[in-house]
């Protein structure tokens, strides 16, 4: 079989209106970010396998690998957050910092998620300064990013990764166990985790809630009562700090919580984000607080949080919504014309959503604007002007 026509499985081409959509999209979000002063910084799209590497052996598993003319290897990056942190350590950047970038991200899914192996992301990392003025900051920051490019509807789920952590490590969980324990939150399977819960009796009160432990920020109040664990209260307290933050800047209706939240890069130590709208049940923002990232660079801790966005599936979201304009909204008009009437054509597509067509006969141009979603074809000829709507059957 022949792959010079094929595309990589979790790949796929981007053509006229959605690939200016995304280019677009990543400026806007880009110029808003200057204009709160985060500086941008790019990083190779390839850099070696041991910037990526360290931890979980199946995160190790979905890097995309090869060898440069040395033998050594190379890999795609799978984030941004790794490279940057590489970056500052390695010119010795101080804080505190406020950086944003774009750029496409490689990550090797399982066929049957549906997701894409590339992505196109931006986003922004506070590296630096008090660390809840910093999460304060980057949450608001993304959700009025993410206005600015038409999405009103954004809903940021915060969880903390101690949670996940501390009851690995209390439970005295293995790495196989820790993989399976992260499955079932992820999934929020009940039965899975009454069965893991029975095997743990040392939290089972807070295990067999666990996968409920989502929704309105109210949950928080009660759920102290589940475990007597000090780190898993802390926990809770820095996420009700948070959301009390967020709240007084108008941005309570925006928020969430999930307190199974685990995320797919182990270096987050604090509070962890995820982004939805209310449309749609695909994630894509994601982020963090990831103070112990820099230890791999530097040795020592260093406080961070960064908040990524999946451009792809904000720009799919924003198609379907201007979609649903045009249908609701907007009359978009395709004009034919012969060439006597060329003038007339040229004054009528001056109009809003008004398009002149290159085809040579009304037959290929009712096709046109049928294929492209167009409303009306007007028809300018030299005896005259006539306007048709556009309907299914209208060239057989």
């Amino acid at each position: 079989m022949s792959w010079n026509r094929a595309l990589p499985y979790g790949t796929r081409d981007k053509l006229f209106g959605e690939s200016r959509q995304m280019t677009e999209t990543a400026y806007k979000m880009m110029a808003f970010f200057y204009t709160k002063g985060y500086r941008q910084i790019e990083t190779p799209t390839f850099e070696y396998k041991d910037v990526f590497s360290r931890g979980r052996e199946e995160r190790e598993q979905r890097l995309y690998q090869f060898f440069d003319d040395r033998g050594r290897t190379l890999a795609l990056r799978p984030d941004m957050t790794l490279p940057i942190g590489r970056v500052v350590s390695t010119i010795g950047l101080k804080g505190p910092l406020k950086l944003t970038y774009s750029g496409k991200v490689f990550r090797v899914f399982d066929d049957y998620t549906g997701k894409n192996n590339e992505q196109m992301q931006t986003g922004i990392e506070i590296i630096g300064g008090d660390p809840l003025k910093a999460e304060v900051e980057a949450v608001a920051t993304v959700i009025q990013s993410l206005q600015a490019v038409g999405l009103d509807d954004t809903i940021i789920e915060i969880g903390h990764a101690e949670i996940y952590q501390s009851l690995c490590s209390e439970l005295g969980l293995d790495e196989e166990q820790r993989l399976h324990f992260a499955s079932l939150l992820t999934s929020k399977s009940l039965s899975g985790i009454r069965a893991f819960a029975a095997e743990h009796p040392q939290e089972k009160a807070f295990l067999l809630e666990l996968p409920r432990l989502f929704g309105e920020t109210s949950l928080l109040t009660h759920v102290r009562g589940l475990t007597t664990s000090r780190s898993i209260h802390q926990a809770i307290d820095r996420i009700e700090a948070l959301v009390y933050q967020l709240t007084l800047l108008g941005y309570g209706t925006a928020l969430s919580v999930d307190l199974g939240m685990v995320q797919t890069f182990e270096y987050y130590t604090g509070v962890i984000f995820r982004g939805y709208a209310t449309s749609s049940a695909t994630e894509f923002l994601s982020g963090g607080r990831y103070d112990d990232l820099f230890q791999r660079f530097e040795g020592q801790k260093r406080a961070a949080v960064g908040v990524g966005v999946n451009l792809d599936e904000i720009v799919r979201l924003k198609q379907q919504q201007q979609q649903s304009e045009l249908t609701n909204k907007a009359i978009r008009t395709l004009i034919h014309y012969e060439e006597a009437a060329v003038v007339d054509a040229l004054k009528r597509a001056q109009g809003p959503l008004n398009e002149l067509s290159v085809c040579e006969t009304v037959v290929e141009s009712r096709e046109y604007a049928l294929e492209h979603g167009f409303q009306t074809l007007v028809i300018c000829q030299k005896d005259g002007v006539t306007t048709e709507p556009v309907e299914k059957g209208e060239t057989s």
